[in-house]
């Protein structure tokens, strides 16, 4: 399976879908929502990243963005998740993951038809599932915006990228325009997102291809390193350090060799005490253990004197009662 490079790549788009762990719950009431859509706010904001769509569901979220240079996907999704978990398992006082490890992601060309229709799809998505009969009625999604309205949550600076979206509906009502698309086109574009990792034009993705087969090259390439030339000089002192230190552990092994001699010495002498004081300490376990054995064998053999005075008398009482 072709797999999607998370950094920025010119005239493309991340559609990610992210699910609770075990397709548990993320979302149990208002307050979950806006709080993940405060910190989609955030980092919004903090990162610079294009939001094109999102779309709330009780066990999964829908997000299409749009990166900048030096940005990945993976740098968003985990802030977003990590720090929404902080708050579910806070707030419901549970341990442990939240969201599934991996979340999933197709890259699509930003092409007017492709972005809008894409857009489509997650506002609809509510309504496919069953959760709600009009895709007006749902509240966690972006789909207000699209129509002039505010949603249920913060406001989301998005104006920018609903125009660019909105692009191919031109002269169209938004909420006409979904109207328009039948669940058939949707089920089609649903299986498509399931079997293709990428979407668009051969030359996006050609391009995209490229982009792959560019990094896996870059880290499968040895790395070569070269001084510039104003480290020459740092270069030439280095060398000469080195071969000075060089010099100095020759000495010091000439100067150590006759130490090891004499460490070697001791050791044998020192192992040889150690032996001694190991056979006398047997020795004396075994006396111990001897004499331990004839206490027990005194001790075991009164006892069994005892016990046959005791079985005699037994016997003579037994015989008096008859």
């Amino acid at each position: 399976m072709t797999k999607i490079p998370r950094t920025h790549i010119e005239g493309a788009v991340y559609y990610v879908t992210s699910r609770g762990d075990n397709e548990e719950g993320i979302f149990k009431d208002n307050e979950d929502y806006q709080k993940y859509l405060e910190l989609l706010k955030k980092y919004k904001e903090q990162y610079g990243f294009k939001l094109f769509a999102f779309v709330l569901m009780p066990n999964h979220l829908h997000l299409l963005m749009g990166l900048k240079e030096g940005l990945t996907i993976s740098d968003i999704m985990h802030d977003l998740n990590a720090n929404y978990t902080k708050h579910f398992n806070g707030k419901y006082q549970r341990k442990g993951h939240l969201f599934q490890e991996r979340y999933k992601m197709n890259l699509l060309e930003k092409a007017p038809y492709l972005l809008s229709y894409m857009v489509a799809y997650m506002h609809l998505n509510p309504k496919m599932l069953g959760l709600v009969s009009d895709t007006g009625d749902y509240m966690y999604s972006s789909f207000p915006l699209y129509i002039g309205k505010e949603g249920n949550y913060q406001p989301l600076n998005m104006q920018n990228e609903i125009k660019e979206a909105l692009e191919n509906t031109t002269g169209k009502d938004y909420a006409e325009y979904l109207k328009g698309i039948s669940k058939e086109e949707m089920d089609a574009f649903s299986r498509d997102l399931v079997k293709k990792p990428i979407l668009g034009s051969s030359e996006f993705i050609e391009k995209v291809q490229s982009e792959i087969d560019t990094q896996h090259q870059a880290l499968e390439a040895p790395q070569v390193l070269s001084a510039p030339r104003s480290n020459k000089k740092l270069v030439l002192v280095g060398s000469v350090v080195i071969f000075i230190l060089g010099i100095f552990s020759v000495y010091l092994y000439a100067k150590t060799s006759g130490l090891k001699t004499d460490l070697k010495a001791e050791l044998n002498k020192k192992d040889a005490e150690i032996n001694t004081m190991v056979v006398k300490e047997k020795e004396k376990v075994r006396k111990d253990l001897d004499e331990k054995y004839r206490a027990d064998k005194v001790s075991y053999e009164a006892m069994y004197k005892r016990l046959e005075i005791e079985k005699k008398k037994v016997k003579e009482l037994e015989g008096k009662v008859k």
